[in-house]
């Protein structure tokens, strides 16, 4: 039975917000398993500190205590700390993606005279824009979810463009927008620390933003 032009449109809008569940339930899955691994990583090595430090002279407890606080280091600020930032990216990539991707259907199945491409900006911004003129989408409806996107915006900007170092980002503002982040803190001054409660609160920020935006416009 072949499919009407209508049916053909609903079935697609619901593979985009399946996609878009789905996608996210992965980033949380992936965030729960890699947290759980580095919390066994750091486990295992306080149990190996312990059982060294019992044995060994003062001296040389010294010694293996530079030696476990350099492994401690490694996986806190050098293991963590990297996978967490490439999953901020990789999130925000997702909600660019999806919101590009929604832009796309719409000028399909409505068949308007422009598409995201002819519109000034880039980004979530002129995504933004496109779904606001062409589909009439209520942003101020999801203005809070809105704004701390907007926040993951520069912050990923920030670990892309400037390696975390807020003093050489563009946004200078950022730092003081990330001391107010919860779940965001300034290493030495400058650099972008991210803790898992903040990568928890984006994929509950997308969720709610493309739930409610995908309510409106398909």
């Amino acid at each position: 039975m072949k499919l009407s032009e209508q049916q053909r449109s609903q079935l697609l809008a619901n593979s985009i917000k399946e996609f878009a569940n789905n996608r996210l339930e992965e980033f949380r899955q992936y965030t729960q398993e890699i947290e759980a691994k580095f919390e066994a990583d750091k486990a295992g090595l306080a149990q190996r500190y312990y059982e060294a430090m019992a044995s060994l002279s003062s001296e040389e407890a010294n010694m293996a205590d530079d030696y476990f606080s350099e492994d401690y280091y490694t996986i806190e600020e050098t293991f963590i700390g990297q996978y967490r930032k490439s999953t901020l990216v990789s999130l925000y990539s997702f909600l660019e993606h999806s919101m590009n991707s929604l832009c796309k259907h719409l000028k399909w199945k409505n068949q308007y005279t422009y598409a995201l491409d002819d519109l000034a900006g880039n980004g979530i911004v002129r995504a933004r824009s496109f779904l606001e003129k062409s589909a009439g989408a209520d942003f101020t409806a999801l203005n809070t979810e809105w704004s701390k996107l907007s926040t993951l915006n520069k912050v990923r900007n920030c670990i892309v463009h400037c390696e975390g170092d807020v003093n050489a980002s563009a946004h200078k503002s950022l730092a003081e927008l990330v001391k107010n982040t919860q779940g965001l803190s300034l290493r030495s001054e400058y650099f972008i620390v991210v803790e898992r409660t903040y990568i928890n609160e984006c994929i509950t920020t997308l969720e709610v933003f493309l739930e409610g935006l995908y309510k409106q416009v398909l």
